[in-house]
């Protein structure tokens, strides 16, 4: 297999070092280094097939980061929440949908 959690792992932290070095040159800590972890949990998360749970997790820091860049506007919170809500919605499996069982006996 092309993607296993070795590269997934590699890819991560080069993520979180270039995401550190524009950090450091922009001085926008925060909060950009919530921006980054979303974005390394939702590469992270996807890279290993974990399923919609780490794309929720780093969607929700993303999200955060922009109500934080709004000053915490509460107009900005709905916002953001509709979009996290519509994004859920299209992106969460269904409560009655099987799991994945590998059959095979490895």
């Amino acid at each position: 297999m092309w993607w296993n959690s070795e590269r997934a792992n590699a890819v991560t932290g080069g993520i979180w070092l270039i995401g550190l070095g524009v950090l450091f040159a922009t001085q926008f800590w925060w909060p950009g280094i919530l921006f980054l972890a979303g974005i390394t949990a939702i590469v992270q998360g996807s890279a290993r097939g974990a399923g919609w749970a780490p794309l929720h997790g780093g969607l929700w820091l993303i999200l955060i980061a922009c109500w934080a860049m709004m000053r915490f506007n509460l107009t900005i919170f709905f916002v953001a929440l509709g979009v996290y809500v519509i994004i859920a919605a299209l992106t969460k499996p269904g409560p009655f949908r099987k799991p994945y069982v590998d059959q095979s006996l490895e």
